[in-house]
């Protein structure tokens, strides 16, 4: 049993153009952007030299033995 075929009505309606951001706005996301860019570097080199020391001192203390 197939259901009878009704087209479906369809609402055209306006809108507006795109309006580009202002030039303030652009600049704070670009400082924003840039910042956190910042901060998570330094929180990866911070990771990086911490593993990179713990290696070497356990391969230090396993020489030792």
């Amino acid at each position: 049993m197939r259901r009878r075929w009704e087209p479906i009505p369809i609402a055209e309606t306006t809108t507006s153009l795109y309006k580009r951001p202002s030039l303030l706005r652009r600049l704070w996301a670009v400082a924003a952007g840039s910042g956190i860019a910042i901060v998570i570097g330094a929180v990866t080199a911070v990771v990086i030299a911490f593993a990179t020391g713990l290696l070497v001192m356990t391969l230090t203390d396993l020489l030792k033995k």
